[in-house]
This record gives structure tokens, sequence and C-alpha cells, in this order.
């Protein structure tokens, strides 16, 4: 248990010192002096401060995915399953901006194996959307890219929010995003009723 607190500390500590100093000015030694262990004990887990960011972006995207599953499949109806989704996704970036600031602000300055993982976990998001295709009345010559445009939207709204320190104002972009993410589907209008309801 105290291996798995070690690197867990390590984690949280690189996380915070990212979201704080950015990842050019991280350092392991800033690293493990914030997590309390020794440079030997990074080591042990990680053979390089790119490789902890890497596994501290894992956790992050991970624990996004599982949050929005969660809260999707409690919930009956595609336009309420995304509403859900949303909902779980700003309120872990609201509840943890040293991460959610890592993960979609710092990580994209970590080199091009930190762009491989940020872009293929963007995609991993892209489905939730894809199913608004087969709501009645959605128009069949949707763009082949539409989910990923969706996607990168979404994570932009609270890019800026992160970027700009504004955390209390994440959980309140729903309304916006819905009627962003639902539009394409469902058509403006109706998109900004279901937001605002």
């Amino acid at each position: 248990m105290l291996s798995r607190d070690q690197r867990q500390r390590i984690l949280a500590a690189t996380a915070e010192l990212v979201a704080k100093r950015g990842y050019q000015g991280t350092t392991i030694e800033r690293i493990v002096k914030r997590a309390g262990v020794s440079r030997a004990t990074f080591y042990e887990y990680f053979t390089n401060r790119e490789d902890c960011l890497l596994a501290c972006f894992d956790e992050g995207a991970t624990e996004l995915r599982r949050r929005f599953v969660e809260a999707a499949a409690e919930i009956d109806g595609w336009p309420e399953q995304v509403r859900a989704a949303l909902a779980a996704g700003l309120d872990f970036a609201a509840t943890e901006p040293a991460l959610a600031r890592t993960c979609l602000v710092e990580v994209m300055t970590a080199g091009p194996r930190a762009m491989d993982a940020y872009e293929e976990a963007l995609q991993s998001f892209a489905p939730l959307f894809l199913a608004g295709r087969e709501l009645d009345g959605a128009s069949a010559e949707l763009p082949e890219t539409l989910e990923d445009s969706i996607v990168g939207g979404i994570v932009w709204m609270v890019h800026q929010r992160l970027l700009r320190g504004e955390i209390d104002a994440i959980p309140g972009l729903l309304p916006t995003m819905l009627a962003f993410a639902l539009g394409p589907y469902m058509g403006e209008e109706s998109a900004a009723q279901f937001a605002a309801a």
C-alpha cells in the first residue's frame, strides 16, 4: 500500500506543480520535494519527468472518462446522457483544477508524446456524441469530423476558464456547452431550449 501512496503523491505533486509553474518550470527536484519522496523513489516509478507527466495525464483522462460513463449510464435518453456526462466533467474540472489544468492546458507544452496522448484522449470522448446522428430529424449531411469538433470546442471552453483561473465559472458552462454540442443534431432552437431547461 505504501508504494501506491508514494506513486499517487508523486502524481499529485506533479499536477500541482505543472498547474502552477507549467511543465517547463516543473523539475524532478521540485516534484520529489512536494511529494515528500526521494529521487530514488521517483525513479522507481518513472523514467523521467515526461514519463511522470504522461502518467499524470493518463490518470486524469481515465478518471474523467469513468465519470462520463457512470453519469451517462444512469440516465435514459441521449440528450439527457450528454447533459449528465458534461455536468460530471465540469464538476471534475472544478473540483480538481490542478489536474484539469495539467491535462487540458499544460500538457500541450510537453512535447510530441504528450500531444499524441492528448489527441488520443480527446478522440476517446467523441463516441458519446455519435448517437446524436440517430435522432429523428438529424441531418444525414453532418460532417464526418463533427464529433471531434464538438469535443474540441467543449475542451476549449474549459481550457479558457482554467487558463484565466476562473474555476468557479466552470460549472456554469453547462448550458452553453449543451447548446453547442446538441445543436448540430437537434437543431439550434431545440438544443437551446433543452440546455436552458
